[in-house]
Parts: C-alpha cells; structure tokens; sequence
C-alpha cells in the first residue's frame, strides 16, 4: 500500500513539474517572437520573458480555482490579461506595444 502512495506522489509531481516546463517553453516562444519582431535588447527579452512565465503560472492558478465557475474563471482571466497587456507596456513602451498588436494581427 505504501509502495501505491509513493507513486501516486510521485506521479503527481511530475505532472507538475512536466507543466512548470511546457510553461516556460511557451514564455520562452513568445519572447523570442517579441524579441525578433521588436528588435529587444536581451535585458528587456529577459523581463518580457519573466512576465509571460508569471502570465501562465497564475492562469493555470485561476483555472484550477475557478474550474466549477467557468463565468468568474472567465472575468478572472480577463483582469489577468489587462495585468499582462499594463505590464508589457510597462516594459516596453507604448510604440512598440502598437508595433506588437499590429504584428499579431497580421498573423
């Protein structure tokens, strides 16, 4: 029995970490695309980075809280994305958050 507790631990851990991974290769992603399309210098890719990592820790967050309320998960995500749009811009600067919107809706 024992034996069966320490596997589903440790099979649980795993799936955490193996996402923690997947979250950081998506962050990493974008702030390539960002860095390529807006010309970042490495300081500020590293930051842009940063953000879009904390931007996918705290959605999964929201979506594990809010899993039986899909209307307030929804209101949640949005503040979160106009948290992560005031933090781009934050960082970047209003010039190239147009340059960015425009990049993504040509895509």
């Amino acid at each position: 029995m024992k034996k069966l507790y320490i596997l589903f631990f440790s099979f649980i851990f795993s799936l955490s970490v193996y996402s923690q991974d997947s979250f950081q290769e998506r962050a990493k992603k974008i702030s390539n695309e960002m860095t390529m399309v807006l010309s970042l210098d490495d300081q500020t890719s590293e930051k842009i980075y940063h953000i879009q990592l904390k931007r996918f820790i705290d959605a999964q967050s929201i979506r594990k809280t809010y899993q039986n309320d899909k209307q307030q998960m929804r209101a949640e995500l949005r503040k979160l994305q106009n948290r992560l749009w005031g933090k781009l811009n934050a960082v970047l600067g209003e010039d190239k958050m147009k340059s960015w919107s425009t990049h993504k809706k040509s895509i």
